[in-house]
């Protein structure tokens, strides 16, 4: 996920989730990851995706899954996309976007087996909190993308926002949680590769809805 510090780097305004940018390009953008996806037996979401190093290697690892990723930085998706290419990989694509209404814009209802949210900015700060990603709105918007068996994955390495994030399943309601371990090959994260290279606890939990 973007971080605030990147984005104060290049000169941007630090805005509210979804507000970052219009979403209308991504209502376009449906109908391509409609028919991109139609021929792969699942479809799963990288809601942050970064650089795109998950979204990539997870959809080299598991050739029958499509894989579709949303970043806020423009840059950050085009070298996503370039590498893909390069890769020849056909069920792997990202697309620009930012905060649930990019999610809701781009991804049909009852489409995703599988959505990732991995180490949002956690906002420490107390003034800040109101900006963090996973509140009960995200919440609502995630479970109307899911299937009806898909699952919500969450991660972060902060211990305040993972104790967040589970009150705001609870408040939500009709979350269950299940094994983080699914079955399928799950490479690391950009981030979670230096949160264990310093030895700092990650907080995870994988959810579907009751």
């Amino acid at each position: 996920m973007t971080s605030r510090a990147e984005l104060e780097a290049r000169g941007g305004e630090i805005p509210l989730p979804g507000r970052m940018i219009s979403n209308s390009e991504l209502e376009t953008a449906r109908v391509e990851l409609i028919r991109t996806s139609v021929a792969y037996s699942r479809v799963e979401c990288d809601f942050g995706a970064s650089k795109g190093k998950f979204l990539t290697e997870s959809a080299v690892a598991n050739p029958d899954v499509f894989f579709a990723g949303i970043e806020g930085l423009s840059d950050r998706v085009g070298r996503a996309n370039r590498k893909i290419g390069r890769l020849g990989l056909g069920n792997a694509l990202l697309w620009r976007g930012w905060g649930k209404e990019s999610l809701d814009a781009l991804v049909p209802d009852g489409f995703l087996d599988t959505l990732h949210v991995s180490f949002p900015d956690p906002w420490p700060k107390r003034r800040h909190w109101f900006r963090r990603l996973v509140n009960v709105e995200f919440l609502s918007v995630s479970a109307r993308k899911l299937k009806s068996t898909g699952t919500l994955r969450l991660q972060t390495d902060h211990p305040g926002y993972f104790a967040s994030m589970q009150e705001q399943l609870a408040l939500h309601g009709g979350w269950i949680e299940v094994p983080w371990e699914d079955g399928l090959v799950r490479p690391v994260t950009e981030f979670e590769t230096i949160f264990r290279a310093k030895g700092e606890p990650i907080g995870r939990i994988a959810v579907r809805r009751g």
